[in-house]
């Protein structure tokens, strides 16, 4: 991006690179991945204290959705004992329709609704979600192709995300 190959980028939260700009583009609530038949899928909702007790996975240390989860966690005293760490965020729903554990992950890695073994709950108190948004270099103007591309993306993805299962 900072090099000219891109226009701009989808990414997490904002950089700090202070010729890029980021635009928030939709808000990403992490979520309760379990099977149907799991006692914590008779919960409508959930808050934190709901996991104790159950073998969790969880993406690395390095991954952006780790760190959001991680900062949001201690900030509220949150800890949470994690049995599985995988490198990413499809490994952890394997796992989980496997029955080896809960995942907690953003809602938009999630399967839809109709997946015939996982389903997915909000988890409350708080709510803790992870900013995706456009990123480009300040003052520099795109191509039309690039200008209209990034009309319809805003034009889509603003805006809450549909509810699911």
């Amino acid at each position: 991006m900072a090099r000219g190959e891109v226009e701009f980028g989808i990414n997490l939260i904002g950089g700090s690179d202070g010729e890029l700009s980021f635009e928030p583009l939709i808000d990403d609530p992490f979520v309760l991945a379990c099977r149907h038949d799991h006692a914590l899928a008779r919960k409508s909702a959930l808050d934190w204290g709901d996991l104790e007790g159950h073998p969790l996975v969880t993406v690395s240390r390095s991954s952006g959705n780790r760190a959001i989860l991680d900062a949001a966690l201690v900030k509220v005293g949150v800890r949470l004992d994690w049995s599985f760490e995988v490198t990413h965020l499809s490994t952890s729903l394997g796992l989980v329709e496997a029955g080896l554990g809960i995942s907690v992950l953003p809602k938009l890695a999630t399967p839809g609704a109709d997946h015939p073994i996982i389903v997915t709950r909000p988890i409350r108190d708080p709510e803790v979600s992870r900013t995706i948004g456009v990123v480009r270099r300040r003052g520099v103007k795109l191509a039309p192709a690039a200008e209209r591309f990034l009309e319809m993306l805003l034009g889509t993805w603003r805006g809450p995300l549909p509810a699911s299962g």
